[in-house]
């Protein structure tokens, strides 16, 4: 049974590889390179305890992987199953081209923003759940559920369905002081997840803290992210998600969007903390150690 789980998840694996590197959606025409590099995948178990542990640290709201499951599925759906995790390395073009900017986002990255995060971001999420339907298996994408929400709080956004912490769950990588999170491939990255009734041996998380691989926190070196951001939303207490939030989608960062043929709805992004940082494409503490 565990030879048979552990070819699917090498099935699974290749599977996502694959539709990174051969979809269309993937590769700009105008910048003649792709948004995102080859994906890292890994797999939580849906009964992990950190799951009903996340409705203390995030808020009650915050799905286990059950109640994913069944709100799907019906209740009683669920006996056991997997939580998938994926990381989408964003492609050194595009990360070089944002690493010259100070003030805001480069025209590469405002064109990741509509066309990779959302559209194509969007196409592979809906992707993994038909492929392990073919599997034999039931599965679905949080985010694309009826119920999936992110809700204003004095802090900031807060979503019933946290990638980052899902990532978690699955031994991706750690936080970083600026709210992302550095994996092996670094932090700047794209993360979706799915939940399916799958039953595979889960990932160990390698990680030494919540935020390990975060130099700052780890080492109380680094900082650089809090120099790259253009409004002053990080600092060594942490990110102020609201000043990032009104940076990101206010109406600057929509218009510069359209100007480059995306969408308003989307702004432009930002991703200034995430480029012309050690941890932009790498794990930096593999170096610091």
């Amino acid at each position: 049974m565990k030879e048979a789980g552990g070819r699917i998840k090498l099935w699974i694996v290749e599977e996502l590889k694959s539709y990174v590197r051969e979809s269309k959606g993937n590769f700009s025409e105008e910048l003649q390179a792709p948004y995102y590099e080859e994906p890292i995948v890994q797999f939580a178990a849906a009964d992990d305890p950190l799951f009903e542990e996340y409705k203390t640290l995030i808020g009650p709201d915050h799905a286990t992987p059950r109640e994913v499951f069944e709100r799907s599925f019906g209740p009683g759906s669920y006996g056991g199953g997997s939580v998938i995790s994926v990381v989408l390395p964003i492609s050194e073009v595009i990360r070089r081209a944002n690493r010259a900017q100070k003030d805001g986002p480069s025209r590469e990255w405002a064109l990741l923003r509509t066309f990779g995060d959302e559209y194509f971001l969007n196409e592979i999420r809906g992707h993994l759940p038909a492929y392990l339907s073919s599997l034999g298996y039931r599965a679905v994408a949080p985010l694309d559920t009826d119920w999936y929400s992110i809700q204003g709080s004095a802090s900031g956004p807060v979503s019933n369905w946290s990638e980052r912490h899902v990532a978690y769950a699955a031994g991706l990588g750690s936080f970083s002081i600026n709210d992302g999170f550095i994996t092996e491939k670094g932090i700047a990255i794209r993360l979706f997840s799915v939940v399916t009734d799958l039953q595979v041996t889960p990932d160990a998380r390698t990680a030494a803290s919540h935020a390990g691989n975060c130099l700052l926190h780890s080492k109380g070196i680094c900082g650089a992210c809090i120099t790259r951001c253009p409004v002053q939303a990080i600092s060594k207490e942490g990110h102020d998600k609201i000043a990032c939030m009104k940076f990101v989608y206010g109406q600057a960062s929509r218009d510069w969007a359209v100007a480059n043929g995306g969408d308003a709805k989307w702004g432009a992004g930002c991703g200034l903390c995430q480029t012309k940082v050690p941890c932009e494409s790498r794990n930096p503490m593999r170096t610091a150690r």
